[in-house]
Parts: C-alpha cells; sequence; structure tokens
C-alpha cells in the first residue's frame, strides 16, 4: 500500500522485468496521440518502491522504460471526477453494428459474449449457445532442430500456439537465442515481420513484442541486427526502415522513456 495514500501499488515480474503500477489520473490531453506517464505519476512510483524496497536503493536510473494507456469510462454524472467512476461496460446496437464502451481488461470475456449475444440477434442463422469455453486449446510444445530448454519451448507454445512450430522453423542461425537481456528470441522478431502484420516499427517492438518497453531506449542498441532480420521480411527499402526507425525513436522518447523533470500538479489518485 502506497505510504502516502494507501493505495494498492504492485510490483511483478514480467518478461524478464518488473512491472510497476498502477495510477488512475484523469487524462485531460486529446486521444489523438498516445498518452504517456506523468512527471507527478513516476515520482509516485518511485516512492512506493523506495519505501517497500529500501534495501535496493532504488533510483530513476533502474527505469528502463514506461507507459500508460487511457480506458474509457461511462459518465454517469455522480462522479466528479473520470478516474472515480465505476467499470461497467455498456453496448448499442444498430441495425448491422454492435458497438461497446467501459469495462476493464479483467472482464473481456464477460464484453465479448456481451456484444456476441446482441451481434446475435442479427445474424438469423448463427445458433451458438455462446456458453464460456476455455480460452486457448492445448498446444504441444514446438520440436527444435537442437536441443533447446523445455521451459523456453512450453514459452514458445503459450505464446504462439499452433504457430511456434512454424516459428521455430523459419529461424535463421542464431535466431533460437535470446536477445540479451530479455526472454524474446531473435526469431520472435522474424516471424512477427513475417506473418503478424506489422505496419510500422512500433507495431514490431512495442507490441508483436515487447523489447522496446524490455530494452533501454527502446531497444536502439540492437537496431542493426534487428533490421537485418526484419528488413526483407517486411519488403522495406532503405529509405523506409531509416523513416520507420526515425519515427520510432521520436515515438519512444516521447511516450516511453522517462518524462522530463518539470513542475507538475501533484498526484490525483
Amino acid at each position: 500500500m502506497h505510504p502516502a495514500d494507501g493505495r494498492p501499488v504492485f510490483a511483478f515480474p514480467w518478461e524478464g522485468a518488473t512491472l510497476v503500477g498502477t495510477t488512475d489520473v484523469d487524462h485531460r490531453d486529446g486521444l489523438s496521440s498516445e498518452a504517456a506517464i506523468t512527471r507527478a505519476e513516476l515520482d509516485y512510483l518511485m516512492h512506493a518502491l523506495q519505501a517497500q524496497f529500501p534495501a535496493l536503493r532504488l533510483g530513476e536510473d533502474d527505469v528502463i522504460a514506461t507507459y500508460a494507456g487511457v480506458r474509457p469510462v461511462l459518465d454517469s454524472g455522480a462522479a466528479d471526477a473520470p478516474s472515480k467512476l465505476g467499470r461497467e461496460h455498456a453496448i448499442w446496437c444498430g441495425q448491422g453494428l454492435v458497438s461497446v464502451t467501459g469495462g476493464k481488461l479483467t472482464t473481456f470475456r464477460a464484453i465479448a459474449l456481451d456484444v456476441l449475444r446482441q451481434a446475435r440477434r442479427q445474424l438469423p442463422g448463427w445458433n451458438d449457445a455462446l456458453s464460456p469455453c476455455p480460452i486457448y486449446a492445448p498446444v504441444a510444445p514446438p520440436t527444435a532442430p537442437r536441443r533447446m530448454p523445455a521451459p523456453l519451448l512450453r514459452r514458445l507454445a503459450g505464446r504462439h500456439g499452433p504457430q511456434a512450430q512454424a516459428l521455430v522453423d523459419a529461424a535463421c542461425d542464431g535466431e533460437l537465442e535470446h536477445i540479451p537481456g530479455t526472454d524474446t528470441l531473435w526469431a520472435e522478431l522474424r516471424w512477427a515481420a513475417r506473418a503478424e502484420a506489422v505496419e510500422h516499427l512500433d507495431d514490431l517492438l512495442l507490441r508483436r513484442t515487447r523489447i522496446g518497453l524490455l530494452l533501454r531506449g527502446g531497444g536502439a542498441g540492437h537496431m542493426e541486427r534487428i533490421r537485418a532480420i526484419c528488413q526483407a521480411e517486411l519488403a522495406w527499402s532503405d529509405a523506409r526502415w531509416e523513416r520507420e526507425e526515425a519515427a520510432y525513436a521520436a515515438l519512444w522518447t516521447r511516450h516511453y522513456s522517462l518524462p522530463p523533470r518539470t513542475n507538475t500538479p501533484q498526484h490525483e489518485a
């Protein structure tokens, strides 16, 4: 519990790093660009870590990356701040269209089933019972051309499902090794570039894989090898790659690095 206000803060292992959060502040900027952590939020989370783990003597130099998101909330008119609103979701139906807003990540299955039940009314030939089912079907771990640790193979099966074997088969020499500082394999970059609808470099490094959050500078120190693996798979010219790399570096600096030291309002929790 945060020493300042008693609000819960989490620190848990994730992809070989430690993920710390969360905060809940009102987003006052427009939605045309990505959200970014504020200086007040960073200070708030660092205060919690330093109070909980004093022997580690943690500072901002220990932070690899940051990220923030915006969640939709339903305004009932009863709360004086969006962050104090509930997490319910609502659905609107029109002819040929079902829209949903609100909710939160941990209710995604309930939201999905509610949407499908509404859609079913507009699809007379569809008679699925829409009962909750297992999220994932069991998948056997892939086989590899050389001995690989069982946990690594299980990770590939858990992350890539039935595509895990194709990912392993597509790997070139040295690509079934970890990207230093992460649990991600070089081969996962190749597979993402080949088969996972990458449109921009930030898709590859921040969403298809997470190495942009797991490596300092968003992975800038490995960009030469990333380019060697992925440029041909993406069929990008040299000029296109260089544009993408510059755009990614600017995006990472604006939205995923440490916020600048400025005079900011006190954190709202």
